[in-house]
């Protein structure tokens, strides 16, 4: 009975080689039965053919049809989201901020003007096109500016939602991107009320974050967060929260763990610079990617140290979120990393005047005065239609198979497209910023290196981040 291969992906590390296939399965072979592989199949020790027929890299003849109708069940699997009804749907209530991060992307205002703030007109026109959407679960995210500035916009946004919901029941969950320089009484009780969950940042320790993240609003940004945070903490609320990596913390992976451990978090999504929007001026807080990529490196690497040795539980979300990639046999479910694309399907954002653009990416081109990437205005009765034109633009641009130096990578069954960032730096930021991979080959790459050479500790830690 004769052996038959699907088709492959390949790269060879120093001393093996990853094979990877559509149907997200991967296995390492050694550079020996790596030659057997293309030239011989039937001398395959059968150790290995069972490993390779476990894997759907290899099928006997006589059940190709079986093989095949699993492998497209495991593909359409991955790839179910493109039926998903959820949608994360952001919204900006506000560009007044009383923060001036160094590496800001949106053109924050730091005064009150009434022209930062979404209107009333528009805020109602938003609640409306929550329900005009067919998404059956949405999750709502207040973003800014600082949208806590404006949270009795926040709270009517909340219980005008709710209340149109009795017609419509739709799952409805929110969340507020805030950096928690302020947190009143009233506000803590309608974040309970409401479960509106926190994200925030933290970028390190004390004099760390506050040279990333100054204000002079507030004494200490620091000392403000953390008090709010164990004020949150304290009436049952779980702040999650990421780190931005400058120029001015690179050099202190290390310490930003330590301060997040120090502060009881669980989780910790290491950042890189996006060199969009107003902080495509501050060169300043710039670094080489090859920098950035041996810190991160470097950081995981002492992440499991001290998860494994000091029996601390803190996982770093980007990695854990590829783990689940190769791991899991379901989507990940993380927006940005799909492919085909899945911005303005999955994702969008409402921008205060009332736009709508396919992820916040796109929102921070039209700061730099582009509007290419507009789908449409929520005040406009012709908005779905508008947004369906760009949605089928980005579908059609936004497949990795399409792109010529993603086509046989081996790490295209777990990888994503982004059309908006191709489209980026081909017609503003220019090659000389970064190349439209960036920084993922390298982090598949030390993701795959770490599970090829883990033990049944680390293992065990890297089913429970993917698990997460």
């Amino acid at each position: 009975m004769s052996l038959h291969q699907t088709q492959y992906f390949s790269e060879k590390f120093s001393d093996t080689v990853l094979l990877t296939n559509s149907a997200g399965e991967h296995v390492f072979l050694s550079p020996e039965e790596f030659t057997v592989f293309q030239e011989n199949l039937e001398k395959l020790s059968d150790k290995t053919k069972f490993l390779l027929k476990s894997r759907f890299f290899l099928y006997e003849e006589d059940n190709e049809k079986e093989v095949k109708s699993i492998y497209d069940i495991k593909y359409r699997t991955k790839h179910s989201y493109l039926e998903n009804e959820s949608l994360l749907l952001m919204v900006v209530p506000t560009i007044s901020c009383n923060c001036s991060c160094v590496y800001c992307q949106v053109n924050s205002r730091k005064n009150n003007a009434e022209e930062n703030d979404m209107s009333l007109k528009t805020v109602l026109a938003f609640c409306d096109f929550v329900f005009a959407l067919p998404h059956k679960n949405i999750k709502i995210e207040f973003q800014g500016g600082e949208p806590s500035l404006r949270f009795d916009m926040i709270e009517f946004i909340v219980r005008r939602v709710r209340h149109l919901n009795r017609k419509y029941h739709k799952n409805i969950e929110y969340v507020i991107c805030t950096n928690l320089l302020n947190l009143t009484s009233h506000e803590l009780k309608i974040l309970r009320k409401f479960k509106i969950a926190i994200s925030t940042s933290l970028d390190g320790a004390k004099s760390a974050h506050e040279r990333n993240r100054p204000s002079t609003h507030v004494a200490s940004t620091y000392d403000s967060l953390i008090k709010n945070v164990e004020l949150a903490r304290k009436n049952k609320i779980y702040p999650s929260a990421l780190v931005t990596i400058t120029a001015l913390n690179l050099p202190r992976m290390a310490e930003i763990i330590d301060t997040y451990i120090e502060n009881h978090f669980e989780s910790i999504f290491i950042r890189p610079l996006n060199n969009y929007g107003c902080a495509f001026k501050n060169q300043s807080v710039y670094y080489k990617l090859e920098d950035y990529i041996s810190a991160y490196k470097n950081a995981i690497l002492y992440l499991i140290d001290r998860n494994l040795n000091d029996g601390i539980n803190l996982r770093e979300e980007m990695f854990s979120i590829i783990l689940r990639k190769i791991f899991s046999p379901f989507n990940d479910g993380f927006v940005d990393m799909q492919n085909p694309c899945a911005l303005g399907q999955m994702c969008m954002i409402v921008k205060q005047n009332g736009d709508v653009y396919p992820s916040d990416e796109s929102r921070m081109i039209s700061e730099m005065g582009n509007e290419h990437w507009k789908m449409g205005n929520v005040n406009d009765r012709n908005c779905l239609a508008t947004m369906h034109v760009k949605r089928a633009e980005i579908l059609e641009k936004g497949r990795l198979e399409n792109y010529e130096e993603c086509k046989n990578c081996v790490y295209s069954p777990f990888c994503y497209a982004d059309p908006i960032k191709k489209w980026y730096i081909q017609n503003i930021a220019g090659e000389e910023y970064e190349s439209y991979c960036g920084i993922r080959k390298e982090l598949f790459q030390f993701v795959f290196e770490q599970i090829k050479s883990t033990d049944e500790r680390k293992l065990s830690l890297f089913r429970r981040w993917a698990n997460a």
